[in-house]
Parts: structure tokens; C-alpha cells; sequence
């Protein structure tokens, strides 16, 4: 069964050329990859990747493309027009339509002053505003771009918004912050969010054609497109595929599925846009790389898409995301805008993942040695196969000694499992609440994260949540809880990284929280079978406390901790109970 599966994964390699490359000799896809990728593929069962790399010499541009496993649940094969969710990768492109707008003479001249990395954000947006009056009026642009405002992820208070981005950019005074000001690096794709509101500001232009007419069509990146809808009709948008059912915490591995249609649907990808927003090929990315290499001139025309210093400024380190090296061979990490730089073996990246449900990407590119390496998943779980494809190719072509990365994941993911799993028991018994569960029940809201409405799993559950549990969703999750006569709530919570919360009893009135996603009402309503539903978030876990009357109006509420607001590194902690000491306070409505 080994060489069968291994012959079955074995590549379409298309050494095919864009129009600035010369005829490819196949010298920057090592032919041993082939095998090496396919075995990956095959150890972890998983779907299929995409691979380009691109590379300057003295005779020209070069680049190479490998293609492996399978696009689509039917078995299309991954090709190099097959259009990948590049998640974060789409960062750079928003940094470098600001930079854009900082060259653009006329805007400055009809503003009377020129936009700067340094301008306040308060000046140009009249809905920002943060919980923080200083912060408020103190975060720059760069700070925004670099990851240093403050402020955590809040990404579960993402949804998509009526208002759009203007809506969403009024609700960040509601999100308390985790740091001060330039204090430490923390990733936010809300900063993102609201920076692609620059364009519509400034110039009444949407941020997405903005980024069609300056950046994909001088580049002929025609794949690329902002557009679920457009990337669908085409028929070349790869299925993202997750671990459905998947519970690390309690050894479920889950089922490989197919995560049919993209997780969000025409219309609601506009906020998420300026943070994760591109759909795009490793075609479309080979260009797009030779460009950032060229000094932001176009690979074959030589003519200028970006000025030269602002793909340099954007490439600049301007906060530390990662104070240590995590091997040997690597170094610690900055963060500049949209991109990492470090070195690695003596060679310094400068490179960006990407993650959004069903996908994960990386563009990496060593600007010394000219040499642009990408690699795209539809894997959930591909970064335990494109990071040890990435240094597998590095290595060859820097002419180094391979580094076995496929054992380190192997080694670091078991170790993650096995920290997850060393969790503190219920205890048993276990100490009951203050306050019935059932009575827990209602509506509880916050003003940026919006409202969720818990029922409790009983056998007899009361009339308002009688539909809440009959749900197919809930009873999956349900059925999924281990072990399952632990006292339960679940609540309904549509958001973009969420459809249910489950509150499941620990001690007290502290419960464990999963966020849990589904895309069982979606394939419902466009008319999918339940055969193939997707459940994930299974095995996250967040400590949320009951509080009755811990509200400041004294009002029952829901505190949402342990890193729930998705902080980095050392930051201060909150003091106190109830509302006060929350990350995120849920309030009885």
C-alpha cells in the first residue's frame, strides 16, 4: 500500500514559464523533492500543495513550479493556476497600498500635507477610537502595520457587518487592551482591518479595486482577486480541507473533509479584506515575488509597481515578534509591515505565513541570494508540511546539508499534544455553581463582540431552547463532549472564526469554553447534503467564570479569560473580578 499511495501523490511538475522567464532547465526544484513531498503528503494524509520558486541569476529570472495531491474534494489535482485562501499572506499587499498612497503627490497636495508612516490614525479616520484615550490618539500607521498598538487579536469579535469596515472600526474603543502603546508585539488583524479603510477615506476608491489596478493588474496577476464569488465562478478555487470531529485533548484525530463551499460566503469576505482577504495562485505569487526581489519593478518590463524604499521601509524591523530563536539554525524574529525577517543557517528571510479555514500558505524570499520560495496548502494542519518542504528546498539550493524539519514537526507537534493533554482534571466530585444552570440562560452581550444566547443541555430543556439543542450542530457537539455527563451549555455565535460556543462545567462557576465552527447551516441553505458537514474547535479551550451580579450595573454576566482576547507574549494582567478582571464581559441584556 506504501508505493501505490506514494505513486498516487506523485507530482504534475510544470516547469512551465511566465513571460519574464527564460526556458526552465529544472534547477531550482530539486528532482529528490518529488518523492520527499509525496511521502509528506502521505505520512500526514494530507490533501495537496502548491510549490513555485523563483530565483535571479545572472541570466535572468528562473522559476520552477511543482504541483501535488489533490485541489478539490473530486480529485482535481493541485495545479499552478489552482487558486489558493492565502490567508495573512495578503498583509504585504495592504502595506504596500499604503505605502502607495504615501508616494501619491496629489492626495498630499489635496490634503495639504503629506501621509507619513508616523501619521496618527485619529487624524484620518473619524470612526477610530480606543477603550485607552492615549493609545487612541497616539497609534501611528507603523504601529498599526507592525503589530505594536496594544491591543490583542479580539478575533472572535469579527463578523461580517452590516456597516462593513466602518462599523467594525467603531467598535475597537469597546476592546480592552492587553499592553501599552509600543510596548509589545501583538498580532492584530483588526489594525489590518481598519487600514483598508484608508482608500475608501482618502480617495472614495474600495480598498479591493485599489489593489486590483495597482498592484494585480501591472503585475498580470489575474488569478488574484479579493472576490468569493468571481474565484468561485471561475471553478478554479481550491476546497479547503479540515479535520473534522478532530479533539486533540481527548486522542480524536478526526476525518479529513473537504470544507465545501469556502468558508465565507459572497459578501462577507469584505471586512476581513485588508487582513486575509486574497484568493490567489502560485502563478499570480511567482510574479508577485520576483517583483518584491526587483526592488518593486516589474520582473520583465523592469518598470516600477512599487518604489523602491517603500518595499524596503515595509521590509524593516520594527518590533521583535519573537525574542528568541526556536532552533539553532534560526534567529530571533522582526516584524516590519505584513513580513518576518530573520536569518536562518546565515542567510536572512524575509517571509509571512498565512491561515484561514482549509488553508495555509507561506511566501518566503532571501533577498540576498534572490530567491522566492512558495508554498500553499489546503490542508488545516499543511504547515507540518510546507515548513519542512520550504527548508528542504532552501537547503538544496543554498547548497547546505539537509536538516531533517519533517521529524522536528513531527517531534513539536507531539509535544503540543501532549502539553494539551496535561490539563487539570474535573474534580470529582465536582464543586457545584452558585447558580442553577438553567438560569444561566438569556442573552448576554458585548458591545463589539455582539450577543450570545446559552441553554442549558438538559433533559428537559426549557421552551426558548428547545430549537437552540435540536440543532444538528449542537447535538454534534454534544454527542462529541467527553465525557458527556458534564453539566453543558451551548450558545449560537456566528462570527468568523465561530458558529457555537460550548460551556462545559468545570468547578464553582468555572467552566471550559470551546469555540466551536460548523459550516452545517451554510451547505444546508445552498442546498449540500449533511454528508460532508465540517465541526472544528473541538479541543479549544478558554476558562470562562459565571459572575452574578458582576457587572458594573450589577447585572449577571459571562467573564471570558485565559487568553480568550489571543494576546502575545508577557503582558500585564487584569486585576480584579467579575467585569473588571474580564478579557471580554458578556452582560445579562
Amino acid at each position: 500500500m506504501g508505493p501505490l499511495l506514494l505513486l498516487a501523490l506523485l507530482p504534475l511538475i510544470c516547469a512551465s514559464q511566465l513571460p519574464f522567464q527564460r526556458p526552465s532547465e529544472g534547477t531550482l526544484i530539486p528532482s529528490g523533492i518529488d518523492a520527499y513531498i509525496a511521502s509528506q503528503l502521505a505520512h500526514w494524509n494530507s490533501s495537496g500543495l502548491a510549490v513555485a520558486v523563483v530565483r535571479k541569476d545572472e541570466s535572468g529570472w528562473n522559476t520552477e513550479f511543482a504541483s501535488y495531491g489533490k485541489a478539490q474534494a473530486g480529485g482535481a489535482p493541485v495545479t499552478p493556476d489552482t487558486v489558493f485562501a492565502i490567508a495573512s499572506d495578503s498583509k504585504l499587499f495592504l502595506a504596500m497600498g499604503v505605502g502607495l498612497l504615501i508616494k501619491n503627490e496629489s492626495l498630499a497636495a489635496e490634503r495639504g500635507e503629506k501621509l507619513r508612516w508616523d501619521t496618527k490614525i485619529a487624524s484620518l479616520l473619524p470612526e477610530w477610537g480606543l477603550m485607552d484615550e492615549e493609545m487612541q490618539n497616539g497609534v501611528t500607521i507603523q504601529d498599526m502595520l507592525s503589530h505594536r498598538t496594544g491591543m490583542p487579536r479580539h478575533d472572535y469579535s469579527g463578523f461580517a457587518r452590516h456597516g462593513g469596515v466602518s462599523e467594525m472600526i467603531s467598535t475597537l474603543r469597546f476592546l480592552r487592551p492587553s499592553a501599552a502603546l509600543r510596548e509589545q508585539y501583538q498580532y492584530n488583524n483588526l489594525m489590518y482591518e481598519t487600514l483598508s479603510h484608508l482608500q475608501p477615506t482618502l480617495l472614495n476608491q474600495s480598498f479591493e479595486s485599489y489593489i486590483a489596478s495597482h498592484l494585480f493588474a501591472p503585475l498580470g496577476m489575474n488569478a488574484s482577486t479579493y472576490s468569493v464569488a468571481e474565484a468561485e465562478a471561475r471553478g478554479t478555487l481550491a476546497h479547503g480541507f479540515h479535520w473534522s470531529m478532530k479533539d486533540a485533548l481527548a486522542g480524536r484525530n478526526g476525518t479529513l473533509t473537504a470544507t465545501v463551499p469556502y468558508f465565507q460566503r459572497p459578501g462577507e469576505e469584505r471586512v476581513w479584506a485588508g487582513a486575509a482577504g486574497i484568493l490567489s495562485s502560485a502563478r499570480d505569487l511567482s510574479v508577485w515575488v520576483a517583483m518584491l526581489l526587483n526592488d518593486g519593478r516589474h520582473p520583465t518590463t523592469n518598470a516600477t509597481v512599487v518604489p523602491a524604499d517603500v518595499v524596503e521601509h515595509v521590509a524593516l524591523g520594527a518590533s521583535v515578534s519573537l525574542n528568541k530563536a526556536e532552533y539553532p539554525e534560526t534567529s530571533p524574529k522582526v516584524y516590519g509591515c505584513g513580513q518576518n525577517r530573520f536569518s536562518y543557517r546565515g542567510h536572512e528571510i524575509v517571509e509571512h505565513g498565512g491561515s484561514n479555514p482549509g488553508f495555509k500558505t507561506i511566501v518566503s524570499r532571501l533577498p540576498h541570494e534572490n530567491i522566492g520560495i512558495i508554498v500553499l496548502s489546503n490542508d488545516d494542519d499543511g504547515v507540518r508540511v510546507f515548513e519542512p518542504v520550504k527548508f528542504r528546498i532552501l537547503d538544496a539550493l543554498l547548497g547546505l546539508e539537509p536538516i531533517d524539519w519533517a521529524q522536528r514537526y513531527v517531534d513539536s507537534i507531539a509535544k503540543g499534544i501532549r502539553d494539551n493533554q496535561a490539563v487539570t482534571p474535573r474534580p470529582a466530585p465536582s464543586v457545584p455553581s452558585t447558580t442553577p444552570f438553567a438560569a444561566m440562560e438569556g442573552a448576554f452581550a458585548h458591545p463589539a463582540y455582539g450577543t450570545f444566547s446559552p441553554c442549558y443541555a438538559s433533559a428537559s430543556p426549557s421552551p426558548a431552547c428547545t430549537a437552540t439543542l435540536a440543532h444538528p450542530v449542537a447535538r454534534a457537539i454534544l454527542a462529541a463532549s467527553s465525557p458527556n455527563d458534564v453539566p453543558t451549555l451551548i450558545a449560537p455565535f456566528k462570527r468568523t472564526f465561530a458558529t457555537h460556543l460550548r460551556l462545559a462545567h468545570f468547578a464553582g462557576n468555572v467552566f471550559n469554553a470551546s469555540v466551536v465552527w460548523s459550516n452545517a447551516d451554510v451547505r444546508r441553505a445552498e442546498g449540500h447534503k449533511e454528508a460532508g458537514d465540517v465541526l472544528v474547535g473541538l479541543d479549544n479551550r478558554f476558562v470562562v467564570e459565571w459572575v452574578p451580579s458582576g457587572g458594573e450595573n450589577g447585572a449577571d454576566g459571562w467573564a471570558f479569560g485565559s487568553d480568550f482576547w489571543g494576546k502575545d507574549g508577557e503582558v500585564r494582567a487584569l486585576e480584579g473580578t467579575g467585569e473588571t478582571g474580564a478579557e471580554v464581559w458578556f452582560g445579562r441584556v
